[in-house]
């Protein structure tokens, strides 16, 4: 079991924003000791790095509230591939968008 400060350190996330993460529920609730303290296990850790990971990737709380409630840890792999494939997706379709409108607008300052 982990304190708030080891998880934030193994996860590399900020403490204020694991406990930002739980009060919009997309982590499960989070164990507490008879002190009342927050305790984290192994599992736990494995969300937040996933969290942390997906976060670095551009996706949005939504994206990865989704993300997390279809992945079952025991098939992290074949799901985080499936999702991330999903992400990609959705970058490539923005990139799309983005450069017809760089194209856009390099004809009105040509013009």
């Amino acid at each position: 079991m982990y304190s708030i400060q080891k998880a934030s350190l193994l996860a590399q996330v900020p403490s204020s924003t694991i406990r930002y993460y739980e009060k919009i529920n997309l982590i499960p609730p989070i164990k507490r000791n008879k002190q009342g303290h927050r305790t984290f296990d192994d599992k736990d850790i494995e969300i937040l790095n996933l969290i942390r990971c997906f976060r670095s990737l551009g996706m949005s709380i939504e994206d990865i509230r989704a993300s997390i409630s279809n992945i079952n840890l025991e098939h992290e792999d074949t799901n985080m591939k499936t999702i991330l494939s999903q992400h990609k997706k959705k970058l490539e379709d923005q990139i799309v968008i983005l450069n017809a409108y760089i194209h856009e607008i390099e004809e009105k300052i040509v013009s």
